[in-house]
């Protein structure tokens, strides 16, 4: 009996190890999983990415800023963070919020600011959080940068003295977008939401990702997600549910755009027809345009701007 005792001591002991060491090393595992996510623009030039882009697309990046005089001003949001923009205010009633996609800035948000300062609108078009001028350092694909998004449209409306309002975002910035639109003040204020290219989730970006490093294989992913949703809630007040845009829009009631790509290899068609089902709004529609992420404006220039403008000011 006695050796028995100390034989079950030993094994306690190796499991009280084992745990720790279980739970140390899960801990870890989240930790690299909710700062590679959050931490994702540390080091990278997101404003001469914008201007890159602008050069693959062959868009007059000088042209349009002799054409259009802005001005570069910031809010506070409900959090605290500063968040800077680009205003181009063209004394209009109607006013978008632009926002832009993962590595970029306002810059890379030109073409589309183009197509509604032809139409005689105001234009707002942000740096999302870790981005261009923004002085923090993290992205959440849009569970914070929302709050941004509601200080603008408040500037829109108290400031410009704006009676319509649509937020237009592409990519992560349409995934902004969406959960700004899910929010009570999104129904209250704003005229329409455009999604262009919309990202899902944050948990979707991340398992892309994930699959195609060498390595993973036979790791469970629920296992990863587990420790990475962990570590984000416990550390940073939001988890992978709170950045769900596909659950989301089911709290959406604001008239909706979205605008897909159909060679789009980030966001799938069938994906976006699901986010599209979600969506609460009654008023809503999707367009496709033969074109790959984000493209659809460059390929499609007229029937996109079309698709926009007769979707906001219908009815």
């Amino acid at each position: 009996m006695k050796k028995l005792k100390i034989f079950l001591a030993v094994i306690a002991g190796l499991l009280v190890i084992g745990i720790a060491g279980a739970a140390a090393f899960s801990m870890n595992v989240g930790k690299q999983v909710a700062e590679g996510l959050l931490y994702q623009n540390a080091g990278v030039d997101t404003k001469n990415n914008s201007i890159r882009q602008l050069e693959v697309w062959n868009y007059d990046k000088e042209g349009f800023e002799e054409a259009y005089s802005k001005e570069m001003k910031s809010v506070t949001a409900a959090d605290g963070n500063s968040s800077p923009a680009a205003v181009i205010d063209s004394g209009s009633e109607n006013t978008v919020i632009l926002i832009h996609g993962l590595g970029g800035d306002y810059v890379s948000m030109y073409p589309v600011a183009e197509i509604y300062l032809e139409n005689g609108w105001n234009v707002i078009s942000i740096d999302q959080r870790a981005s261009g001028d923004s002085k923090n350092d993290k992205v959440s694909f849009g569970y914070f940068e929302k709050m941004d998004v509601e200080a603008w449209v408040n500037y829109a409306r108290e400031e410009m003295l704006s009676e319509k309002i649509v937020v237009h975002g592409q990519s992560m910035g349409a995934a902004t977008a969406a959960l700004y639109a899910a929010t009570g003040h999104a129904f209250q204020n704003i005229e329409a939401v455009i999604l262009d290219s919309c990202f899902d989730s944050m948990e979707s970006m991340f398992l892309g990702v994930w699959r195609e490093m060498e390595g993973t294989e036979g790791i469970p992913e629920d296992y990863i997600i587990a420790c990475g949703d962990w570590y984000l809630k416990k550390h940073y007040g939001f988890g992978f549910a709170d950045a769900d845009v596909m659950e989301k829009l089911k709290e959406n009631k604001v008239k909706t755009l979205m605008l897909q790509c159909t060679k789009d290899m980030i966001v799938s068609n069938e994906t976006a027809e699901k986010m599209f089902e979600n969506t609460a709004a009654e008023d809503k529609k999707i367009c496709y345009f033969e074109s790959e992420h984000i493209e659809g404006l460059i390929d499609n220039r007229e029937e996109y701007k079309s698709e926009v403008f007769s979707f906001i000011n219908r009815y």
